[in-house]
């Protein structure tokens, strides 16, 4: 008699952020003059779901750049591990994607050299929502409505090597790597996603005695193969780098120096599924209780891609004879967000710049507080990432000059309410019309309900015997109805 539908549908919650100060002594840095550069780039390890709430392991990658007692430009990488704890709406049976950013970071060495990091952990909760759904009933009176449910499609990952060279002089040693990535388009046809992603590499080296950098930009097109993906699909792509090397080869004096890294895309597929559903009911026969409930659904619905360009100047200490040796690192973050007929983006770019003053070598950090709009159709639950693509440092006395291009990727959710019927329980048997003849004699504002239990016919009945009749029902309208009368 009841006709339930049921239906896994997804919904997803954000994690309240935590940020952690990472610190880290090297062990057999000794000697250390001057530290030209020190960046750090941070990776969530992993994670385990727990009742309540996610631990977190994750790690910061520090990258230093210094000069030794002999003036000699040296490098070392460290790795300092640590873990969180996220709390939240979150139970072990929910999928949780985390993200950590580094935003802040110093070294010390006035004593000990210290290394420092300010890293923010956050994360989202995607939890399966079992609904069971009246979708008809037979002999009963019932209001429709559209409801529409998210649904998990697939959840997949992908990989594909990245690589560009240049012909340089004599290299005596690489001294850091910075790789970036971000997507630029992602295309669904059916069992087909096509990719776009901008792979950013920044390597500082030491070439014929001279502190140089040079800057890779690879940009991938792919195709991933998933076979449950149709056109329509909301696809949400999360590109980041796994691996990142370089490597030389070439003759004495003329050397190639080459990128070879390797990028990772995590996909998760989401469909939106229409389905008619029964709002309400009069049953004929019986008398009915219905149980009705009422879910919030946030899910993926769309993402973009915008570049701007920021500008902005920092001084340099020693600014007397000066000249641009290279920019080892660039990284941005964001501050927040802000939805007004448009995404409001701010937060802070931050440059490492090495110079030379005379025959010595120092360095600046530059920090651009950058405030940006992007126009587009936005929801008010969007998230946003920021990479540096491009940069471009000019010294003019003691001033540099900092032109920064800036890829912004966005993730748009949406959140809906639903209400639906999720049990019908049946009552006692209604007493029947059984005349060969009713009349109906309305009073105010009454409701096809009410005609239909009066007279014991469905709606569709009454309306073949009345066409003129219009609800709501005015006093005194009269319905008249005849029933066929068998033995």
């Amino acid at each position: 008699m009841f006709k339930f539908d049921q239906k896994n549908a997804i919904s997803t919650t954000f994690l309240s952020p935590i940020e952690r100060v990472v610190e880290f002594i090297p062990r057999g840095v000794d000697g250390v003059m001057r530290v030209l550069s020190l960046s750090v780039d941070g990776k969530a390890l992993s994670h385990a779901v727990n009742d309540g709430f996610v631990d977190v392991n994750g790690r910061a990658e520090f990258k230093l750049i210094y000069l030794d007692l002999d003036g000699a430009v040296c490098s070392a990488n460290y790795n300092a591990d640590f873990s969180v704890r996220l709390d939240g709406d979150v139970t072990k049976e929910d999928k949780v994607n985390v993200c950590l950013k580094v935003f802040e970071w110093s070294v010390s060495s006035s004593d000990t050299l210290t290394l420092s990091a300010v890293v923010k952990v956050d994360g989202n909760v995607t939890k399966t929502m079992p609904l069971n759904i009246l979708t008809g009933a037979e002999d009963s009176f019932v209001t429709t409505d559209i409801l529409t449910i998210p649904t998990h499609v697939a959840t997949t990952s992908y990989s594909f090597p990245v690589d560009e060279e240049t012909t340089v002089h004599e290299v005596q040693k690489v001294l850091s790597l910075d790789t970036k990535c971000s997507l630029t388009s992602a295309k669904v046809t059916d069992k087909v996603l096509d990719l776009s992603v901008d792979t950013v590499a920044i390597v500082t080296y030491v070439e014929d005695g001279i502190i140089r950098t040079a800057t890779f930009n690879v940009a991938s097109a792919e195709s991933v193969s998933i076979d449950d993906l149709c056109e329509g699909d909301r696809v949400k792509v999360t590109p980041y780098v796994k691996s990142g090397r370089i490597v030389l080869h070439g003759v004495t004096g003329e050397n190639i120096l080459r990128f070879e890294g390797e990028i990772g895309v995590n996909v998760d597929v989401t469909r939106l599924e229409e389905i008619e559903a029964v709002k309400d009911l009069f049953s004929l026969t019986h008398h009915t209780t219905t149980t009705t409930e009422s879910n919030t659904l946030t899910y993926f619905v769309d993402s973009g891609y915008y570049t701007e360009k920021i500008q902005g100047e920092t001084t340099l200490p020693r600014g007397d004879d000066t000249a641009l040796v290279g920019v080892p690192a660039t990284t941005v973050f964001i501050a927040k967000t802000l939805c007004d007929d448009g995404l409001t983006v701010e937060g802070v770019a931050t440059t490492e710049i090495i110079y030379s003053s005379g025959d010595d070598l120092y360095s600046a950090r530059a920090e651009i507080p950058y405030s940006v709009r992007l126009d587009g159709n936005f929801s008010d639950t969007v998230k946003a990432r920021a990479t540096v693509i491009d940069s471009s440092v000019k010294i003019k006395g003691d001033k540099a000059e900092i032109t920064l291009t800036i890829a912004f990727n966005t993730k748009c959710y949406a959140s809906s309410q639903i209400n639906y019927i999720s049990a019908v329980e049946l009552g006692e048997e209604r007493e029947i019309n059984r005349s060969g003849l009713s009349i109906y004699v309305a009073n105010e504002s009454d409701t096809p309900w009410d005609v239909c239990k009066a007279l014991t016919a469905t709606p569709e009945q009454i309306l073949a015997q009345n066409p003129n009749i219009t609800y709501p029902l005015k006093y005194g309208d009269k319905i008249i109805y005849f029933r066929r009368i068998t033995k």
